[in-house]
């Protein structure tokens, strides 16, 4: 037998349930007011940082300390409404006014920072300890040791351009940039690297002492043809500039010393390329040691105003140095 509704009891828990939905809705809707109004102590030109893998309610936690919103509660809401619930991201914001936790959930959602980036141009040539250098220089803030550690295994494909970059960059974004505009730069090279018997290590090698050896895209070419014959033929490249990389001696004259130095990178001491790229090469460079020029010549050197002069032979060569360097 089926029970029988009381229709007075139900039709009184319904209201009471409508009553409810209504109040929690009211208190909702209030909510939403109290959280688009700035709080009245919002700070003005306040830097706030978000660290890599920070979550949400961490982000809403410092936010919340420093008096950018007002309750985290509404806060988390929007995140998870916003950017497909990606979270937020990290770097560092500048509050300049009051806003309301909407728009900081917007701004810290998908990175609108409001700190005008630095325009900074990476040499050809330069490797990861000058790198470091140039960035602490125009970034106080920058980790110089961390980036060291991170770049040592990208040292040759850190490619040279201006970029503009955030005051308050982490190592890693700064490799991950340059890398991937090295990717970008010598994509069209894709066939070239391919079908050459050299791989893509050694030519990016050799393109990084091209970069140091010469200053022109002729000179790179024949020096790139003289460097792979020696090394097809057996012989040591017995070139310098390898020791201005492990020495840091910078442009400062090599010593009879200095040429003894016990290490892999000692082109005298050991056959073959270096063991890693010595510096970070341009486009040039790289087209250079891929592209080669074939000449007869054995030997190359530089005079003083910087013009390059060859010999097939090492007599030639002698008599070069004695011409041109003495």
């Amino acid at each position: 037998m089926r029970k029988r509704i009381n229709l007075p009891d139900f039709i009184l828990k319904y209201k009471i349930a409508i009553a409810a939905i209504l109040v929690l809705s009211l208190i909702f809707c209030a909510g939403v007011i109290v959280a688009s109004i700035p709080p009245s102590s919002f700070p003005r030109n306040v830097i706030v940082r978000i660290d890599k893998d920070m979550t949400v309610s961490e982000a809403a936690l410092i936010l919340e300390e420093k008096g950018i919103i007002k309750s985290d509660f509404f806060y988390k809401i929007y995140i998870r409404l916003l950017h497909n619930g990606k979270g937020v991201q990290t770097g560092s914001y500048l509050f300049d006014e009051p806003q309301s936790a909407l728009k900081v959930a917007y701004r810290t959602a998908y990175g609108v920072k409001n700190i005008e980036k630095i325009r900074l141009t990476i040499f050809e040539g330069m490797n990861s300890k000058e790198l470091a250098a140039l960035l602490k220089k125009n970034l106080p803030m920058f980790d110089v040791v961390n980036f060291l550690v991170q770049a040592k295994a990208d040292e040759g494909y850190l490619f040279p351009e201006t970029y503009f970059i955030d005051p308050d960059v982490e190592p890693s974004e700064v490799i991950g940039m340059m890398r991937r505009q090295f990717d970008v730069m010598v994509k069209p090279l894709k066939e070239g690297f391919a079908t050459s018997t050299r791989s893509v290590k050694d030519i990016i090698i050799m393109a990084s002492i091209l970069e140091k050896e010469a200053n022109n895209m002729t000179d790179r070419k024949i020096i790139s043809g003289i460097l792979w014959k020696r090394l097809d033929q057996g012989m040591a490249l017995q070139i310098d500039v390898p020791f201005y990389y492990i020495l840091n001696k910078g442009s400062n004259p090599l010593t009879l010393d200095d040429l003894a130095t016990p290490s892999p990178y000692n082109t005298y001491l050991n056959k073959g390329l270096p063991p890693t790229p010595i510096a970070n090469p341009g486009l040039d460079s790289i087209i250079a040691a891929l592209y080669p020029t074939q000449t007869p010549h054995y030997f190359y050197l530089a005079d003083k105003e910087g013009i390059t002069h060859y010999a097939v032979t090492h007599d030639e060569h002698v008599a070069n140095k004695l011409k041109y360097l003495k």
